[in-house]
C-alpha cells in the first residue's frame, strides 16, 4: 500500500509541573524509538516549558501510530474528517493529553493536547481526493 501522508508531526507541551518522562513515555508508544525532539523554552508567566516533537516518515511509522490509537480514536477522526482536514489536505488531531497518558485517546478541540497532523499526498492539491484517501487508509484501523 502506498504511503497516504507525506508525514505526520506530534507536538505536545510539557508544563513545569507535567512529568516530562510519562510524556516522553507517552511519544514513544505513538512513534517507536524514533527520534524526539525536546526544546526547552519558557511559557508565558516566565514558568520552564519543554516542548516534544517528533516527524514519522514511514508508512510503518504512520501504521504504529494509528495502531497505537486504536479503532475508537480512529472511527472519532472518520467521523470528524471534514471538521479536521483544511483545503490542502492537512488533517489536524488533537487529543487530551491528560487521557493519553492514561492510555486513551480522545480526540478533543481544547489547546492541552498532543497534537498530530499530516499532510495527505495528492497530486495536484484536492480536498475531496485526500479526504477519500485519508479515509480509506483509517479505516483498515477500524477492522
Amino acid at each position: 500500500m502506498p504511503k497516504t501522508f507525506h508525514n505526520l508531526k506530534i507536538r505536545v507541551i510539557c508544563n513545569a509541573t507535567e512529568n516530562e518522562d510519562l510524556l516522553v513515555e507517552t511519544m514513544k508508544e505513538l512513534c517507536g524509538e524514533g527520534d524526539i525532539e525536546i526544546t526547552e523554552g519558557e511559557g508565558h508567566y516566565g514558568n520552564r516549558i519543554f516542548v516534544l516533537e517528533a516527524e514519522l516518515r514511514s508508512l510503518k511509522e504512520h501504521d504504529r501510530l494509528f495502531k497505537t490509537l486504536g479503532s475508537d480514536a480512529v472511527l472519532s477522526v472518520i467521523n470528524e474528517l471534514e471538521a479536521r482536514m483544511d483545503d490542502d489536505g492537512t488533517l489536524y488531531l488533537r487529543f487530551d493529553k491528560q487521557a493519553a497518558v492514561q492510555g486513551e485517546w480522545k480526540l478533543v478541540r481544547h489547546g492541552d493536547v498532543f497534537a498530530i497532523s499530516g499532510k495527505v499526498e495528492t497530486h495536484p492539491v484536492n480536498r475531496t481526493e485526500a479526504m477519500l484517501k485519508a479515509k480509506t487508509y483509517l479505516r483498515s484501523f477500524t477492522e
